[in-house]
C-alpha cells in the first residue's frame, strides 16, 4: 500500500503540474493535441515493447490467456448490460450513448499503463497490454460506431499504434531472443516519459471542465458508481469463482480487477468531441471517475491483495 500511496503522489503532483501549464496558458489545445500524438505514436508503444523483455515462462503466457479471455467476456456482457439499462431510462439519445460508453470503456492507456507498470513494473504492463488490445478491438468498432452513429472504422481498430505495438510486444515476448541491454535502455528513455505525459494531459484536460457541474450531474454519478464500483465488483467476484476452478498468479488476479476498476477512458472525450455526441457530459463524466479514482483504485488494491496475495 505505501507503493502505491507514493505512486498516487507522483501521478497527483503531475497532474496538479498539468493544471497549472494549461491555466498559464503554456499548454493550449494545440500543444495538448500534440502531446497527446506523441504519448499515442512514440511513448506508449515504446513502453510497450520494453515490456515484451520481462523473463518467459508458461505461467505468464497462462497469465495472457486468462487476461485476454476475461477483458473479452467483460466488454461483450457489459456493453449487453449497459444496452438494456440505458434503453429503459429517460434521456436523449446522444446522453444515453454517451452514459453507455463512460460506463464501460476505461483509460486503459493514459492511466492503465502508467499504473500497471508502477504497481507490477514489466510483467503487469504487458499483462495490461493484453487487456488493452481487446479494448481497441471493441473501441475501434463498436465505441466508435455507437457515438458517431457512423460505420465502424476497420482501419483504425487493426492500425491503431498501440494495437500494433501491443503485437510485436506479445511476439517478441514468445519468442526466445531478447534484446541487448543498450538497445533496451534506450528504448526504455522513450517508454520511460509515458506517466509524466499521460499524468500532464489529464490535469490539462480536468481544467476545460466546468467544476460547479462536476458533482451535480445525476448522469455523471452514474456512469462513475457503473465505472469504478459496479462493473470492478462484478469482474472481483468472477475472479474469485475462476480461481476455485484455475490457478491464477495474484499479479494476474489483481490486474484484471485493476484495469477494469480505471476511470473513463480518454478515447470517450475524444469521439465525442469528434462527433458531436453530448461533448460536456462526456468531459463530466471523465473528469468525475478521475477524481473519484484516488479513491477506489487503492480500495481494489487492498481488496485484491487480501483476496489473493501480494
Amino acid at each position: 500500500m505505501s507503493a502505491l500511496l507514493f505512486s498516487f503522489l507522483q501521478m497527483t503532483v503531475l497532474i496538479v503540474l498539468g493544471v497549472i501549464l494549461r491555466k498559464t496558458r503554456v499548454i493550449d489545445e494545440r500543444v495538448q493535441k500534440g502531446l497527446s500524438n506523441i504519448l499515442i505514436y512514440a511513448v506508449l508503444p515504446f513502453n510497450l515493447v520494453s515490456s515484451s523483455q520481462y523473463e518467459y515462462s508458461r505461467e505468464m503466457i497462462l497469465a495472457l490467456i486468462a487476461v485476454a479471455g476475461a477483458s473479452l467476456c467483460y466488454f461483450t456482457f457489459s456493453i449487453i448490460g449497459m444496452r438494456i439499462l440505458v434503453n429503459h431510462m429517460k434521456m436523449e439519445d446522444k446522453e444515453r450513448r454517451v452514459v453507455l460508453m463512460t460506463s464501460v470503456f476505461m483509460n486503459t492507456g493514459f492511466v492503465g499503463f502508467p499504473l500497471m507498470g508502477a504497481l507490477f513494473g514489466a510483467k503487469g504492463l504487458l499483462l495490461a497490454s493484453c487487456y488493452n488490445m481487446v479494448f481497441n478491438l471493441f473501441m475501434y468498432s463498436y465505441g466508435e460506431h455507437k457515438l458517431s452513429g457512423q460505420k465502424a472504422n476497420v482501419r483504425n481498430m487493426l492500425m491503431n499504434p498501440v494495437t500494433i505495438a501491443t503485437v510485436i510486444a506479445l511476439i517478441l515476448f514468445i519468442i526466445p531472443w531478447r534484446m541487448p541491454g543498450h538497445v533496451k535502455d534506450t528504448i526504455d528513455i522513450v517508454g520511460n516519459m509515458t506517466v509524466p505525459l499521460a499524468m500532464i494531459m489529464i490535469g490539462s484536460t480536468l481544467t476545460t471542465v466546468d467544476i460547479k457541474k462536476l458533482f451535480t450531474d445525476k448522469l455523471s454519478y452514474l456512469s462513475t458508481a457503473l465505472r469504478l464500483l459496479v462493473f470492478p465488483l462484478i469482474m472481483l467476484g468472477a475472479v474469485l469463482v475462476v480461481e476455485k476452478f484455475f490457478h491464477m498468479m495474484p499479479v494476474t488476479a489483481t490486474t484484471i480487477v485493476l484495469m477494469t476498476a480505471l476511470p473513463c477512458g480518454s478515447m470517450n472525450v475524444i469521439f465525442s468531441e469528434k462527433f458531436n455526441c453530448a461533448p460536456k457530459l462526456c468531459a463530466r463524466n471523465f473528469a468525475q471517475t478521475v477524481v473519484v479514482m484516488i479513491i477506489t483504485i487503492p480500495l481494489f488494491l487492498g481488496i485484491c491483495t487480501y483476496l489473493f496475495g501480494n
